[in-house]
């Protein structure tokens, strides 16, 4: 019988036939596992696969929870609503508001490597502009500094203010003056080829303070004509 004897707030069901042992996958993990999906209504397969491998946040909402309920060695069965699986259009062989019911054996999984982290000391501005963008000069240089008609080539690094944590890493990213925003073209205008800046952005409207940004501008190329807006 096709039944799952724990309910989660969220909805979805489940049973454990076999407990596994130690951590548990969370959703940027990817999964080794074997699975079994059956529709609720009439115990019909309608997918399987042995050895699979993909991201717990690469499936529908149900199956993406159970997973983070298991433990490696673990075998549990999911009962999944339809809210939490294909919803009301349905795929393939899964009818509209269809319930699904899987069974799942967690043989393994891989966490991400924990993101970098900005040390405190290393968070904040110094200086600030009469827009309230803050900054910090990490590395002066005097290189030539943008002008609009230009696209910048940088290193920059995205972290978020309060914990540090790094948000987006990127290098030579070339980036049109005239495409970027006020506040990152304001930015760019600060910096000479050759320096490195520490920019604070403003508070969002709802006082949320935006992610910060490290710069360093590489070097200075024409922007393509298509990307020059006058």
């Amino acid at each position: 019988m096709l039944t799952c004897a724990v309910k989660t707030p969220e909805g979805l069901s489940y049973t454990v036939i076999k407990p596994g042992k130690g951590e548990r996958p969370i959703a940027e993990s990817n999964v080794t596992v074997n699975y079994k999906g059956m529709l609720t209504a009439d115990g019909s397969e309608f997918d399987s696969g042995q050895g699979a491998q993909f991201p717990v946040g690469g499936v529908i909402p149900g199956f993406a929870q159970g997973l983070q309920l298991m433990q490696a060695g673990g075998s549990y069965r999911l009962c999944i609503p339809a809210v939490l699986g294909y919803g009301a259009a349905g795929t393939g062989p899964i009818p509209p508001n269809a319930d699904l019911v899987f069974e799942v054996d967690l043989l393994s999984f891989i966490n991400p490597p924990p993101k970098p982290v900005i040390p405190v000391a290393e968070r904040s501005c110094t200086q600030s502009t009469t827009t309230g963008l803050g900054f910090k000069i990490l590395k002066a240089a005097a290189g030539k500094k943008p002008a609009d008609g230009d696209m910048a080539l940088v290193d920059f690094t995205i972290f978020d203010t309060s914990t540090g944590v790094v948000q987006q890493k990127s290098e030579w990213e070339k980036i049109p003056l005239s495409q970027a925003s006020p506040i990152f073209r304001e930015s760019l205008n600060m910096i000479s080829i050759g320096s490195t800046y520490r920019f604070c952005m403003p508070k969002t409207l709802d006082g949320s303070p935006d992610s910060n940004i490290i710069v360093t501008l590489i070097d200075l190329r024409p922007a393509p004509r298509e990307t020059i807006q006058n």
